[in-house]
């Protein structure tokens, strides 16, 4: 190996253009780009026959059953999304096979290709070949070829990221009549003139059979059980699994072989060391050329830290790697031997070719560096050269180091890395913040009560460069970090600032003596620098936990009785109290709803200020009509639970309640029945029935006017005569004023309702003659109510209802005058209508035989004038001459005379 001349570190980043435009080739070949968009001609989940692709084809979420050959022809893709395809093979279509050709492209996303163990007669062997110009084959996101057989392809470019390629176990196909050690393996695979990329991805499972041998006619000498590179093929690996072994058992050996025209470029490769033989004196080589040319490169990770003197990460340092002893610079043989790694490797890292060797923010490069060269020369072993001098520069400082890599044969994962810190002592870069709480601020004992929330306020510190954004404190009893009881939130603490903060801590459970933890940015979100800037983080509060004090719990809501229905969300409230009546807060409290001592729902809470405490019970809706009791219990100390009873009942329509025992439903039919009754007999007195009305002069009772008999007292009337109201003289119907008394009577038939209005305008007359007499003795105008209160303290008070009557009773049992102003009134009248004195005095004895205060006096002279007529209103106010017809009365003659009541 011929020495690279020495030159400055930034010249080597002068074509840093094009190398970083040729890494977004190679990002294209490692991860493939999404495929082109198109239908998906397979609409089931059979696919029958052979199907051939020209097309874009899509096919999303259907693992396919295919009973037939595939091939994806130039122009055509086919890129399956979580499914697959699963061959139905057996022993009359073993010919079955998945074929991609010159110019088309097949692309596994989550999907599996394999074949159907369930069959009369299996055949799981599968032959997927990819072969031609611009030929392609891509597997991501967890893909899967599982299947025995053959996985070729030539001139092909296959790229594989974080996917496997595997086979059935012995136990899976156990029991279909098959040779298990000639089924039970992966795909062998043959690559030959492709391309082949393999990111974080596993080949698992290679071909093994111990009665396997060479097949002396093959002329390429592909000897199954092998991963095998020829015709000009390359194979770059990054942190993948290949399961070639150092094992010495003919039929269980397996080798990545390369002809003298490949290369393999293995970064942190690793192998299957399970079959390993106890001395190494007995293994064979993994990685075997097959002539002078071909080559196996291994390359392993460098990963380098730099810090400050307070272990700050340095960001920005570069790293140059050198052979050691030598000063020969690290180079890189997929990219020619260069000084820059491959555009590839670049993409696979996600660095550029001008910052690919140094530090990020978080003070780290990672260096691939070149450790083995296997060829024929070297077997079994390999040329190694794995001793490297890392030179970082800072500025106008410089650190080194040393890295040292096992040779091959040893190249498990722990050989694959290397991680150095490298610190640089006489450098200060503290360009984050740094948070600090100090014990000092937290002297003393803090008394709480147990179980009862309670506050801390916490002081932080920022001592870094950098402000600090949404700075988190958290609480830890006795140190127990799984145990948070407390958080809060800051959100700007300024470079050399403090800050104050109140946590909120739920409370602590046991009693004495215990320490609370505080802990500033307790998830490390926020870059410190170092274990030294977290090592601040910590300060301890000494608690002396308190037994929680007596008290009582005191229910608002629901009240004692309330009923409710199911189904329903019911707030419960009240208060939480000490036995001094004031209000205990922070106190959990469990609040339930029982059904004797079944708890049907529950729920819980805390007190609030002043020991107000709420929650919400939702009420079952399968709970049953009954009753039902509300618990509020403290979910700690010796306060005692307060219940309240209350009553859970389902609704029911208002048709169906029920009234004195029957339900509303049938009252409203009895109510429409009373109604339809009243209606139809209003109807029938109005446009049919009764017409007029007049009195029945014996009873006094209403009776339509043409009745021939009194249906009250069954008096039979005689027509032309009636008598009169006041004398109850027998006088002819017609006349308008009494001939024996004087008293007018109206004419024409008024029907009730004008009867009762005019009735009412005489009483009115009569309440206004008082009204202006109370004006006159108060001596001032009374309003309507202050009239009415009057009225009512006074001897001559009558009302409507009460004046009506005794006006009906003047007509049937006769009347007497006013002893004042000799107005006739009901001989049952206490007031007269007129002038409102009292009628009380027998107005049959003589006015000198009255009391003094009944006597007309020199203010009150007795009337000279002639008794007033007095007008009868409303339908006429006797009837017809009520004529008795006793049973030995005779036509033409009587024991009373034609004109007189029997």
């Amino acid at each position: 190996m011929t020495e690279r001349p020495q030159c400055p570190d930034r010249a080597r980043k002068l074509p840093a253009l094009l190398v970083l435009a040729v890494s977004l080739l190679a990002t294209a070949l490692m991860v493939p780009g999404p495929a082109r968009a198109g239908p998906c001609d397979q609409v089931g989940g059979v696919i029958t026959g052979d199907w051939t692709i020209t097309t874009a084809q899509t096919c999303t979420g259907i693992l396919y059953t295919v009973d037939g050959t595939i091939n994806v022809n130039a122009g055509g893709s086919l890129t399956l999304v979580d499914g697959g395809l699963r061959f139905a093979k057996d022993g009359s279509h073993a010919g079955y096979a998945l074929n991609v050709n010159a110019g088309g492209e097949l692309i596994l996303d989550n999907s599996i290709v394999t074949t159907q163990t369930q069959a009369i007669d299996p055949y799981l062997k599968l032959t997927l070949t990819v072969s031609g110009a611009n030929s392609r084959f891509a597997m991501r996101n967890n893909a899967v070829l599982k299947f025995p057989g053959a996985f070729d392809a030539s001139g092909a470019t296959v790229d594989i990221a974080d996917s496997t390629i595997t086979g059935f176990t012995a136990t899976e196909i156990s029991g279909l009549g098959l040779y298990s050690d000639d089924n039970d393996d992966s795909p062998v695979t043959d690559w030959a003139s492709s391309t082949v990329s393999l990111y974080r991805s596993s080949i698992e499972r290679i071909y093994e059979n111990a009665s396997a041998a060479s097949d002396p006619g093959n002329a390429t000498g592909v000897i199954a059980g092998n991963v095998v590179l020829r015709g000009g093929s390359a194979l770059y690996a990054y942190d993948s699994y290949i399961g070639v072994d150092y094992s010495n058992v003919f039929g269980l050996h397996n080798e990545l072989r390369v002809d003298a025209t490949s290369n393999a470029y293995i970064y942190g490769g690793t192998i299957d060391r399970t079959q390993d033989p106890v001395s190494m004196s007995q293994w064979r080589p993994a990685y075997a050329p097959q002539a002078a040319g071909g080559n196996v490169y291994l390359m392993r990770w460098f990963r380098l830290t730099a810090v400050d003197t307070t272990a700050f990460p340095i960001s920005g340092a570069d790293v140059a790697a050198t052979l050691s002893p030598s000063s020969t610079a690290a180079q890189f043989p997929d990219n020619g031997f260069g000084a820059t790694p491959s555009a590839r490797t670049l993409v696979y890292l996600g660095r550029d070719a001008s910052t690919w060797d140094v530090t990020d923010a978080s003070g780290v490069a990672v260096i691939p560096l070149y450790t083995d060269l296997i060829t024929t020369a070297s077997l079994p072993n390999a040329e190694s050269f794995g001793n490297y001098r890392a030179v970082v520069t800072f500025g106008t400082a410089s650190e080194s180091t040393g890295v040292d890599f096992p040779p091959y044969p040893e190249i498990a994962e722990a050989d694959n890395l290397r991680a150095v810190t490298l610190p640089f002592p006489d450098v200060t870069v503290r360009t984050g913040a740094d948070l600090e709480l100090r014990q000092s601020d937290y002297p003393g004992t803090l008394s709480v009560i147990q179980g009862q929330p309670f506050t801390v306020t916490a002081t932080i510190y920022n001592e870094g460069q950098t402000d600090a954004m949404n700075v988190a404190i958290a609480a830890y009893p006795n140190g127990d970090r799984l145990n948070e009881i407390g958080r809060a939130t800051v959100s700007r603490i300024n470079v050399g600032q403090s800050v104050s903060q109140i946590v909120d801590v739920n409370g602590v459970g046991t009693l004495g003596a215990q320490t609370l933890m505080l802990v500033v940015d307790p998830n490390n979100g926020i870059p410190e620098g170092g274990v030294a800037q977290e090592n601040n983080n910590f300060a301890n509060v000494t608690l002396n936990v308190l037994p929680p004090p007596n008290g009582y719990v005191a229910i608002l809501t629901p009240e004692p009785g309330q009923t409710v229905q199911p189904g329903i969300s019911m707030s419960v409230t009240g208060y939480l109290r000490d036995e001094n009546a004031t209000g205990l807060v922070g106190v959990p409290l469990t609040i339930e709803l029982k059904s004797g001592s079944v708890s049907v729902s529950s729920t819980t809470t805390t007190s609030q200020a002043a020991g107000f405490f709420q929650g919400t019970l939702t009420i079952p809706d399968t709970a049953a009509d009954g009753d039902y009791v509300v618990e509020v219990r403290p979910a700690s100390g010796p306060i005692a639970p307060a219940s309240q009873q209350i009553a859970i009942r389902r609704s029911v329509s208002f048709f169906s309640q029920s009234i004195l025992g029957l339900p509303v439903w049938l009252w409203l039919i009895v109510l429409l029945g009373v109604i339809a009754a009243v209606g139809g007999g209003t109807a029938y007195v109005k446009y049919v029935g009764l017409g007029k009305l007049v009195e029945c002069g014996e009873c006094g009772a209403f009776i339509p006017a043409d009745s021939a008999k009194c249906r009250k007292c069954g008096v039979e009337f005689e027509k032309g005569m009636a008598k009169c109201s006041n004398c109850e003289t027998w006088i002819p119907i017609g006349v308008k004023q009494c001939p024996e008394c004087g008293v007018a009577f109206a004419t024409g038939e008024v029907e009730i309702a004008d009867y009762e209005a005019q009735m009412k305008r005489q009483y009115e007359d009569v309440r206004q003659r008082f009204r202006e007499e109370a004006n006159r003795v108060l001596g001032r105008t009374l309003t309507d109510r202050e009239f009415a209160d009057w009225w009512r303290t006074q001897p001559t008070f009558v009302t409507f209802e009460g004046w009506l009557r005794e006006e009906e009773e003047m007509r049937r049992m006769g009347s007497r005058a006013c002893p004042v102003c000799s107005t006739l009134n009901s001989v049952t009248a206490t007031v007269c209508h007129k002038c409102g004195a009292l009628m009380r005095e027998d107005l049959r004895r003589p006015v000198a035989e009255r009391p003094a205060a009944a006597r007309p006096t020199q203010s009150q002279p007795a009337p000279t004038e002639p008794v007033p007529k007095k007008e009868v209103v409303g339908a006429p106010i006797v009837q017809k001459k009520v004529i008795r017809k006793p049973e030995d009365a005779t036509e033409g003659g009587g024991a009373a005379d034609a004109g007189e009541p029997l």
